[in-house]
């Protein structure tokens, strides 16, 4: 039985890479974790996805196929920069339960899934990616718990209270870590950093005033994070065996092209973003016909008459958009008021026409 303990702290679990077996199959606390990330942010996405004009069966749709997309490109990731691994080892690429996936590979392959799913179904591609990419650092906080389980991602030697340490760590220490002491528990650091990355992001879109800003926020403070966080990892992740370190060098790119996306769609007139359900398309007579991401009017009128409505136009202020949703929110309210007035006009004519007659 393998274990992982906090020597300071006086905290040590007996736990194994592997959480139980079905026969010759064993379910790993790795593939449980990134399950656990993917079903958890998958419902919250659907709680609020109506809230930003995009219905749920359209983002199960769209989610049924940038799951498995952005999978194999995370993996491919991994194969290309580690080929001499899996040179002699083919069959390795599809043991993918053994870790050796890259979050930019994901994040690659599911962009990529959205950008031909708004295409084909001719939803704006803007209003998704900011939406959606909210989303992924809480699922990146959760799934990294993965590789706690595997004691893998760690950094160098630390004597602070909260250095781990492990019978793996021991056993198999990485270059320049002395395994007989603690090491920096990164999966946890990069982990709280997504959290927090989460928590900025939540409160940056209904603020935002262009779309593809909230996507560009997220590339820059995911990467800005990574980057320095390779500073403290100890695993060796680079270019055929070069000095260069591959999650290192892609988190400044990655970083540097948020900052450049974000200036460019913030100059970009016909880019407004408000944060109220997007797209809502009006007739002539004010009435909500139907979303720009192709949902029917009944859901575009129903999430205009949300109660979220006013507090969010509070936050972002007024917009074209916001005065129509109002306007119909205000409609819905005074109507049946109206109609119970006129029923009262009207009892009272017919009680002066029987005290006349």
């Amino acid at each position: 039985m393998n274990f992982i303990a906090f020597p300071a702290l006086g905290i040590k679990w007996l736990i194994d890479p592997v959480a139980f077996s079905v026969g010759p199959f064993s379910v790993r606390w790795y593939g449980i974790m990134l399950s656990l990330a993917i079903f958890a942010t998958l419902a919250l996405t659907l709680r609020q996805s109506a809230r930003y004009g995009i219905t749920s069966d359209s983002f199960v749709d769209m989610f049924m196929f940038a799951l498995p997309v952005s999978v194999i490109f995370s993996r491919l990731f991994f194969v290309v920069v580690e080929w001499d691994s899996f040179r002699n080892d083919l069959w390795g690429v599809f043991r993918i339960w053994e870790g050796g996936i890259t979050i930019y590979g994901a994040v690659f392959g599911a962009v990529l899934t959205v950008v031909v799913f708004c295409r084909v179904r001719k939803y704006n591609f803007w209003n998704w990616v900011d939406f959606a990419c909210v989303y992924l650092p809480l699922a990146q906080a959760i799934g990294r718990f993965g590789n706690f389980f595997n004691q893998e991602l760690y950094g160098g030697n630390t004597t602070l209270p909260w250095g781990m340490t492990g019978n793996i760590i021991k056993a198999y220490p990485n270059p320049g870590v002395d395994g007989n002491l603690p090491v920096h528990p990164t999966f946890l650091y990069e982990s709280l950093w997504n959290l927090l990355v989460f928590a900025m992001l939540m409160r940056f879109r209904p603020r935002s005033k262009k779309r593809g800003q909230v996507f560009a926020a997220y590339l820059f403070l995911y990467s800005i994070g990574r980057f320095g966080m390779e500073f403290i990892r100890t695993d060796v992740f680079s270019f055929a065996n070069s000095t260069l370190r591959a999650n290192m060098l892609v988190a400044a790119t990655i970083a540097a092209t948020g900052i450049v996306l974000f200036i460019i769609r913030g100059r970009t007139a016909d880019a407004e973003w408000v944060a109220v359900p997007a797209g809502v398309t009006v007739d002539a007579a004010g009435k909500a016909i139907a979303c720009e991401t192709g949902e029917t009017g009944e859901t575009a009128a129903a999430a205009a008459a949300a109660g979220m409505m006013k507090k969010e136009e509070s936050e972002v202020g007024k917009s074209a958009y916001g005065d129509i949703l109002r306007a119909l929110h205000e409609d819905g309210e005074l109507q049946p008021q109206a109609d119970a007035n006129e029923k009262d006009a009207q009892a009272a004519d017919a009680n002066q026409d029987s005290r006349e007659a």
